[in-house]
């Protein structure tokens, strides 16, 4: 199925197992490539810059800094949308137990 796949097309990925371990980074990870889930993590990247405390540590400057939050959560039946690009089949390939892959 993922060598049918072509450059620059849209696909749907959808969680049919929950994943474990070193797959739930990975899951993580390609849930990262949806255009809505960027602009989220961006959009609270530049809020927590924005609201970055400053303090004295030692005499000098120390940046207090937030974590950031978990804004893609894989849990079963997720589903996102994405574009396809042929270096990422390797972490489709080891995680194609418990996730599946759709043309748009």
């Amino acid at each position: 199925m993922l060598e049918s796949l072509k450059a620059g097309q849209k696909v749907v990925c959808t969680i049919t197992k929950e994943p474990r371990g070193d797959a739930r980074d990975t899951v993580m990870r390609l849930m990262r490539f949806d255009p809505d889930h960027k602009r989220a993590l961006k959009k609270a990247q530049e809020h927590r810059d924005a609201t970055l405390i400053i303090r004295s540590r030692g005499g000098r400057p120390w940046a207090k800094r937030v974590k950031s939050s978990k804004i893609v959560i894989p849990n079963l039946g997720t589903t996102w949308n994405m574009t396809w690009f042929p270096h990422i089949a390797p972490d489709f390939k080891s995680v194609a137990s418990c996730v599946e892959v759709k043309p748009a």
